[in-house]
């Protein structure tokens, strides 16, 4: 009876396993935005390491995005002391927005001034059971500060697994 137990358990672990795997194919997981008018699209890649690609939480009350590929990075770190909801957040030197420019490799940040926002769905859209996912749009302005060089990225959206 143990090891028909047993048996049964690892099954229902492999199928679980393979189940989560076609549904991460299935997300078609993507973070797109445009710079100054130039359509910028990252994916998540096949192999390790491929494209930086990556939406953590910490904890319910903080959200750290991050999307790259070959020295061109965008992310977004936001938080709320009442847990992430679906709402509209400000993105200035709190809650913060970065991009890197690929042609100086600067990294340009929001601030009080130069501010965007990030518009989120937190839940389960794809794969309900098996995946935990974020979607939501954003648009803001960066600026290096020492230089005050800036950049406007508009039209962003994103779908990403959690992690």
């Amino acid at each position: 009876m143990k090891v028909l137990l047993k048996f049964l358990l690892l099954s229902l672990f492999f199928v679980t396993g393979c189940q989560k795997e076609a549904n991460r194919k299935l997300l078609n997981a993507y973070f797109r935005y445009e710079v100054n008018g130039t359509k910028v699209n990252i994916t998540q890649g096949i192999l390790l390491n491929e494209n930086l690609f990556e939406c953590r939480f910490s904890g319910d009350s903080a959200v750290q995005i991050l999307a790259g590929k070959v020295y061109e990075v965008a992310g977004i770190y936001f938080s709320d002391d009442k847990g992430i909801e679906n709402k509209t957040y400000v993105l200035d030197d709190r809650n913060k927005a970065f991009y890197m420019n690929p042609a100086d490799q600067k990294r340009y940040s929001t601030t009080n001034k130069f501010t965007g926002t990030i518009t989120v769905k937190k839940g389960t859209f794809q794969a309900k059971t098996l995946l935990s996912t974020l979607e939501g749009s954003f648009a803001f302005n960066v600026v290096d500060t020492a230089s005050g060089k800036s950049f406007k990225i508009t039209n962003g959206e994103f779908l990403m697994e959690t992690q």
